[in-house]
């Protein structure tokens, strides 16, 4: 885990080095939520409208990436993976705001601490949230940790309402057994 807040530390430096509105989400956030796992990536949503600075201060900060991948990325309002040449199997996973919940997910971050790295992370509702939405086996088992270690509140059931993923959330929370 030393190599991943090192990681982080750098990123956020960067990321707030170059003035970049961002949010930490995905499996490192459910761990931080109570999931117990593995991970091997920093997954973060950005929204910023000046790639220039953007592409430096990762640079200054050692990540490695394609010019030219970045930018097109930054145009398509994609996803682009940022390596650190200590660690070939470490990465983060970088992706442009692109969707409604991209900027909900944005909208509603929270400062908080990971790794001992103080930063910006997705809330618990839309950690939730996002993880119904794409749906996969793991992202399902993130979603059971987290409501075991922190319940069900209506502002999540509200926002997962408006995502289209209501009957999903109270299948899992009835399966555990969560008044949905």
């Amino acid at each position: 885990m030393e190599e991943i807040a090192e990681a982080l530390q750098r990123l956020i430096k960067a990321l707030e080095k170059a003035n970049c509105m961002y949010v930490i989400v995905g499996g490192l956030v459910a761990i931080h939520y109570g999931r117990n796992r593995l991970t091997q990536d920093i997954d973060v949503v950005i929204d910023i409208q000046e790639m220039s600075r953007l592409a430096s201060a990762l640079k200054s900060e050692g990540f490695e990436f394609s010019d030219r991948d970045i930018l097109e990325a930054f145009k398509e309002r994609s996803r682009i993976t940022l390596f650190l040449p200590e660690d070939v199997f470490f990465h983060v996973d970088l992706k442009f705001a692109e969707d409604e919940l991209d900027y909900e997910v944005l909208k509603g971050r929270i400062r908080g601490e990971l790794l001992g790295v103080p930063c910006w992370i997705e809330s618990v509702e839309d950690i939730v949230s996002a993880k119904l939405v794409y749906g996969s086996s793991q992202d399902e088992e993130d979603v059971i940790a987290i409501l075991l270690n922190h319940g069900l509140n209506e502002i999540l059931k509200e926002k997962v309402k408006r995502f289209g993923v209501y009957e999903k959330l109270c299948g899992i929370a009835e399966m555990i057994g969560l008044k949905c």
